[in-house]
């Protein structure tokens, strides 16, 4: 589908990203093919009045944990028993998985370090159509030094090289 976008201010993503009026963004499904001036020929688009909303490049999550919910903590909780006790059966799993939240106004994210392998069946679900949320470059659970960051909630806690290694592999 071809679409013109009219009636916008965009913010073009460039160092100085001036916000610009009267031109239009063309696109040819979900490629941006043009900016032209407001008065060019949009015969064969079709044509989307923004009402003078933003339009912008789509933003980028790079730090994203699947299982967190970003509110910052009072308290310390203890991350590896609570995420043992959401591992620990298929029907506590299922629920975890469900209330990944992705509608957050991204259009990609990249994940570092989640509960078992949510990150890459959430990512192939999008893909295919199944579920709404944003393009996902997965990472699943990570692989950290005992004790070491997020060891025992979101990472694997490996011993040496040797185990680190093993883990990839069972991850493949």
């Amino acid at each position: 589908m071809k679409y013109a976008l009219t009636n916008g201010v965009i913010l073009d993503g460039s160092k100085d990203m001036q916000p610009q009026r009267g031109k239009t963004v063309l696109t040819d499904g979900e490629i941006i093919t043009a900016i032209v001036q407001d008065d060019a020929d949009l015969n064969g688009y079709t044509v989307i009045d923004l009402q003078n909303r933003y339009l912008m490049p789509g933003l980028i999550n790079m730090h994203v944990h699947l299982a967190g919910n970003g509110k910052p903590q009072k308290k310390q909780r203890d991350n590896e028993a609570l995420v043992k006790k959401i591992m620990a059966s298929g029907l506590t799993r299922a629920v975890a998985y469900r209330m990944v939240e992705l509608l957050s106004g991204v259009t990609t994210i990249r994940t570092v370090g989640g509960l078992g392998s949510f990150d890459t069946r959430l990512r192939d679900e999008i893909a295919a159509g199944c579920r709404v949320g944003p393009r996902i470059l997965a990472a699943n659970q990570g692989i950290s030094v005992p004790g070491g960051h997020m060891a025992g909630s979101v990472a694997v806690a490996a011993h040496s090289n040797e185990e680190a290694l093993q883990v990839l592999a069972q991850a493949e």
